[in-house]
């Protein structure tokens, strides 16, 4: 064999040898991406399973459309948070008048969040209507409707379909909380 031919092979060599360890660090650091990835899925699905669930369950009464006016069973909770509704759906925004029950209904189908203040129960009606009007505004008007109305007993009622959370008062915190769980998650998938 040829002095030529012997560098030859120890270099081809050489470059099998050092394209053999290129190829295991590439393999070993890719091996720790992954790792890395499932540790941090892991981390954030404890911390998200340790987090409490805004509001409490309420049993659904289903999806039934009555005509407007048109009498029905009670509902299970006040406000209500699922069962029957009218044909048309409130725009999402905020409202310094009362909306029939029955028209929200069908926005929580949509997938709406109802903030229901009564101003009957709250200190200052003026400032928290100024604060979930801007509320409403900083979630772009989507999905999200805050109505006066007479609450049997909470000053505020968050309302999504099947889920209420019911305030003594004005708990920024807690509704953002309450919208960003629940908001865009009824049985009716739409975009408005």
């Amino acid at each position: 064999m040829s002095k030529t031919t012997e560098r030859r092979k120890r270099r081809l060599e050489a470059q099998a040898a050092e394209s053999r360890q290129r190829s295991q660090w590439i393999w070993i650091g890719a091996g720790l991406i992954v790792v890395l990835l499932l540790v941090g899925v892991v981390a954030w699905s404890i911390q998200k399973a340790n987090q409490p669930i805004p509001g409490e369950a309420v049993t659904i009464q289903g999806q039934q459309h009555i005509a407007v006016g048109q009498n029905h069973p009670p509902y299970n909770s006040d406000p209500p948070t699922s069962g029957w509704h009218y044909d048309e759906p409130a725009r999402a925004d905020f409202y310094d008048t009362s909306l029939a029950d029955e028209q929200l209904v069908h926005n929580l189908e949509h997938g709406h969040v109802i903030i229901s203040y009564d101003c009957g129960k709250l200190a200052d009606c003026e400032e928290v209507k100024a604060e979930l009007r801007d509320l409403v505004g900083r979630f772009q008007r989507w999905k999200i409707v805050a109505v006066a109305r007479e609450n049997a007993d909470a000053a505020i009622a968050l309302t999504a379909w099947g889920r209420i959370d019911k305030l003594d008062s004005y708990d920024e915190g807690r509704i953002v909380a309450f919208v960003k769980s629940w908001r865009n998650r009824g049985p009716e998938a739409t975009s408005e």
